[in-house]
């Protein structure tokens, strides 16, 4: 009896404890400047693909879990790939594809936007909270997403541009004319112009992008009947059910521990460190379930179980403790409470301080110019070798975010084919320099304001844990002049007589998002074209679907327009003047049935008339009807 009641006194002052330390949580200011959906993810990679960041002259090749942020160009050679943002949506790209990330989700603002400059692209959105806050601008229109669904678009730099919306609705925007391409509905655009009205076409799959594109949207579809994680991440279940097992451990829920990893394999050691501006460093996973497991949560081990991950639903770029010197970077995961973790001799610390023990499982400590090596694991230092340069006695790891940044990148020229090259940057020639942050990023604990599902609802945060007064200060390495970023010539120059100049780079600040994109052609300065305010989903419903308010309405008489024509369409004779939108399709009155609206032509008129609801354009076009080339 007195057992069963010490349980119960125990259980109750936990819970107490545990609402104390939820209403500290709370009370702390989030201060991040990014969100969950900031920051995209390259989910699936095949063939060979790059990436250049919103910082950088050079391209680097994109990998699986490769972080996508603002300003990132994504090109591809001779793969595809695709791009996880938002909560499932997802762009995929075809080979031969070019396409910017102009705009990604952040704390004040929802807009998503891409610019695609050639090549094939698919759009799948399944999350669309507010309309129009998708958008793809091509250099002949701009497209705003009204509804969820499948878009796909083709642009050929000499042709123009193609929309095929195989489900949802979308506006194409032009130099005057704003159109409503629904289900099953093609358009074509060229400089601004429309080809015609949006036309009817065989929503099935024709080439083996568009087979492509349904094994994928099939694969990322999965959904399981057992939920363990919250529901930000659901969409990463069959991923992790796939890898790994869930397993039950109090107090924290239902955990996933991964399968077939080596034995000295430990989190935060299986991939590479990048710069993001925003984010700061922000680790690459090489493991294929990587992104999930080490931008949520946290890691704890035990005997028996082994590394286990503990879901929650905050995004960051790296859940990790740092120290470093003048010669070494160390880091370790941290656990639930916000402290680093430590594993000796099979014992576990989830609430350890005070000098870190080089022999820890959890330890990972690599050179001052391997920070950015492509595979941590392999320049990983053992904890004899830490012994040997006196580290023992000398680490102390601290939640305060590492305040340096790449200092410049050596750019080099990598032929691809006998008519291409790609200027590659040097991530391991490179050094690093101090910055002050704008602002201070909490990257120590949990969120205060995160919520993990588990058994009971309830699951206990950390507590932030203060700087260790033994932090070292930072390093200033020597001043080095960065207007100019080297370039490395090869000694035989390849074929074309490709001689690379030196290239100059901007430096941004270091929470810059807005990248200073390089014109390539003249249709790189081509503006967006901006949406109609009058188009929206509401508008569309009205004119398709009017509301019959009595029985009275149905026995009305309406007029019979005849129309009539003064000339014929023709896209050449527009003029760049924005002064007028026309709308398709038009709303009627309240409380009558909508009919096509007809702009008669006048004197002054463009065009002859405009009428809602046709198939095509009859009138005579300098833009032919599927001229945009889909390959096979």
């Amino acid at each position: 009896m007195r057992k069963r009641l010490f349980q119960v006194l125990s259980l109750v002052i936990s819970l107490v404890l545990f609402s104390f330390v939820l209403k500290a949580q709370e009370s702390e200011p989030d201060e991040r400047l990014y969100n969950n959906y900031s920051v995209a993810r390259l989910s699936f990679l095949e063939g060979k693909a790059f990436v250049q960041r919103a910082s950088d002259v050079g391209f680097e090749e994109a990998v699986i879990n490769d972080p996508i942020t603002e300003g990132d160009r994504i090109s591809t050679i001779d793969g595809r790939l695709e791009i996880q943002f938002g909560r499932r949506n997802y762009l995929r790209l075809d080979s031969e594809t070019k396409i910017d990330v102009l705009n990604l989700p952040t704390k004040n603002s929802e807009l998503t936007r891409f610019r695609l400059w050639s090549g094939h692209a698919y759009l799948t959105v399944n999350n669309l909270d507010r309309e129009k806050s998708i958008e793809v601008h091509t250099p002949d229109s701009s497209f705003y997403i009204l509804e969820k669904g499948i878009y796909r678009f083709d642009v050929d730099e000499n042709r123009g541009t193609e929309i095929l919306v195989f489900r949802g609705l979308a506006e194409a925007s032009g130099e005057q004319d704003s159109y409503l391409v629904k289900g099953e509905q093609r358009l074509e655009i060229a400089e601004g112009r429309f080809a015609g009205r949006p036309v009817s076409f065989r929503a099935v799959a024709e080439d083996s992008f568009d087979r492509w594109n349904e094994s994928r949207n099939r694969e990322t579809s999965k959904f399981y009947a057992r939920r363990y994680l919250p529901s930000e991440l659901e969409e990463f279940e069959a991923e992790l059910s796939a890898y790994g097992d869930w397993v039950y451990v109090p107090p924290y829920g239902f955990v996933w521990v991964p399968r077939n990893v080596d034995d000295d394999w430990r989190p935060y050691y299986y991939g590479r460190w990048t710069w993001i501006p925003l984010t700061g460093w922000t680790w690459v996973p090489y493991e294929p379930w990587g992104w999930v497991a080490f931008h949520y949560g946290r890691w704890h081990w035990a005997v028996g179980i082994g590394w286990y991950w503990i879901p929650t639903s905050i995004w960051g770029p790296a859940w990790v403790s740092w120290w470093w010197d003048v010669d070494y970077f160390a880091w370790a995961p941290l656990s639930w409470y916000g402290h680093p973790v430590v594993i000796i001799n099979n014992v576990f610390y989830d609430r350890y301080t005070g000098i870190y023990p080089v022999h820890s499982r959890a330890l990972v400590v690599v050179r001052k110019d391997q920070l950015r090596a492509p595979d941590i694991r392999r320049v990983a230092l053992k904890p004899d070798v830490l012994k040997s340069v006196r580290l023992e006695n000398k680490i102390t790891l601290s939640s305060t975010r590492l305040p340096f940044r790449p200092e410049g990148n050596r750019i080099t020229v990598e032929k691809l084919d006998a008519k291409k090259v790609i200027l590659r940057q040097d991530s391991q020639a490179t050094g690093l320099r101090d910055f002050k942050p704008k602002s201070k990023i909490n990257r120590g604990a949990i969120s205060r304001k995160t919520n993990i599902k588990a058994d009971n609802g309830k699951n206990p945060q950390s507590i932030n844990p203060g700087n260790s007064s033994g932090q070292p200060k930072a390093v200033r390495p020597p001043a080095r002049d960065n207007s100019c970023s080297k370039v490395n010539v090869p000694k035989s120059a390849p074929s074309g007589k490709v001689t690379p100049k030196k290239i100059r780079k901007k430096e941004d600040a270091p929470f810059t998002s807005q990248p200073s994109y390089r014109s390539e052609n003249k249709r790189s300065t081509v503006p967006m074209y901006p949406s109609s305010p009058r188009i929206s989903v509401d508008t569309y419903r009205k004119n398709y679907y009017p509301r019959r308010k009595s029985t009275e309405s149905l026995k009305r008489s309406y007029p019979t327009y005849t129309l009539q024509r003064s000339e014929t369409f023709s896209p050449g004779r527009i003029k760049s003047s924005r002064s007028s939108t026309s709308i398709r399709p038009y709303s009627s009155p309240s409380g009558s049935i909508s009919v096509p609206k007809i702009v008669k032509s006048s004197s002054s008129s463009r065009s002859g008339f405009k009428l809602s609801g046709s198939r095509s354009s009859s009138g005579s076009s300098s833009i032919s009807s599927g001229s945009i080339r889909r390959k096979k």
